[in-house]
């Protein structure tokens, strides 16, 4: 007799479920009931990182891991550009006074008050759906005197001042969108003339999923690695579990999370031209963000080893070309005609 436990039955109903729900995704319409819960389960998941004891973050919490992987690919941006995300975007906007600058996606805008102390000459519009986390941002820049403004709006619908700004800013948000053709429209109808759109997002398979290649590599590595590595802390689960294989599920089953992120660049490609593009991140997003980061304390000289393995044989593979990237920055201006 066949015996199956339940915590196993468990798991197969809710892949079931995500299943259901991802292929709802793909048929969202901004008018429908689905589309609105969907909204307001991304708001709720984004305030809940937020709801922690202790002063409120302007920026997404993230496992020190993760922290460090980031400021190494800060650290590559800056090599191949000469300059990182905050400077490159202070830069455009210290090139002449006024200037303008919009925000698409902020959040609390922690990035965004970074780059305005940078810049104290521009004026500086942050627009996001959560009116909890721009008002976290709207008393920071207040408290500091730093010229910041924040819209609470739908991505979706927001429409933009034409010829308004001099740089359209996205950081982490393209890939959350569900009328991608209709924002980026919007982005390069709100540019002047020379303007730039700056932007740092995901680009993975729609639903978070691994490229077939990505799978492949990081599955192998996976599949040695002690249990301990493998405990799984994503929200997207009931709850944690040691992982027999690396996950690869659809995140399009709740939320607005890689709604479309494989869409993210040939759309961009339509009417912007790059000026930096920088690709980072494949194996390492799939070992070191929130889902397995956690695990890793950098201070174990066998967990510092296997990040900078994964490291490396990311950027290598990268740049040769067999992998895809997952993350990049760019800096793109319009195509003309």
């Amino acid at each position: 007799m066949l015996t199956v436990e339940a915590d196993s039955l468990r798991e197969l109903w809710h892949r079931f479920k995500a299943r259901l729900r991802a292929a709802a995704a793909a048929r969202l319409r901004l008018e429908s009931a689905a589309y609105r819960r969907r909204l307001e389960e991304e708001i709720r998941h984004y305030e809940s990182l937020s709801a922690d004891e202790g002063p409120p973050s302007l920026m997404e919490p993230a496992p020190p891991v993760w922290e460090e992987l980031q400021q190494r690919a800060a650290g590559l941006i800056r090599e191949r550009t000469g300059n990182d995300l905050v400077g490159h975007v202070a830069a455009l906007l210290n090139r002449r006074r006024p200037t303008r600058m919009v925000s698409l996606g902020s959040g609390a805008g922690g990035v965004e008050l970074a780059i305005a102390r940078e810049a104290s000459g521009a004026e500086i519009l942050c627009v996001d759906i959560n009116g909890k986390a721009l008002e976290r941002g709207r008393r920071a820049a207040a408290a500091e005197g730093l010229n910041v403004d924040f819209l609470e709006a739908d991505l979706n619908r927001v429409e933009l001042e034409a010829g308004a700004f001099d740089v359209v800013f996205c950081h982490a948000s393209l890939h959350h969108v569900l009328e991608l053709e209709r924002l980026i429209e919007e982005a390069a109808r709100a540019l002047r003339p020379g303007g730039a759109l700056v932007a740092v997002d995901v680009i993975t398979r729609n639903g978070y999923r691994m490229w077939p290649e990505t799978r492949r590599v990081a599955g192998r590595i996976f599949a040695i690695l002690p249990e301990r590595y493998r405990l799984n802390h994503t929200a997207y689960l009931p709850r944690k579990r040691v992982d027999a294989r690396l996950w690869d599920g659809d995140t399009r089953s709740a939320g607005m999370e890689c709604l479309r992120s494989e869409d993210v660049l040939p759309l961009l490609g339509r009417r912007f031209e790059a000026v930096w593009f920088v690709p980072y991140f494949s194996l390492c997003r799939r070992f070191f963000d929130t889902m397995y980061g956690p695990n890793y304390d950098l201070a174990r000289p066998l967990d510092r080893a296997i990040v900078d393995f994964v490291w490396e044989l990311d950027c290598h593979l990268i740049a040769a070309g067999r992998l895809r990237p997952e993350t990049f920055f760019g800096i793109f201006r319009r195509r003309s005609g």
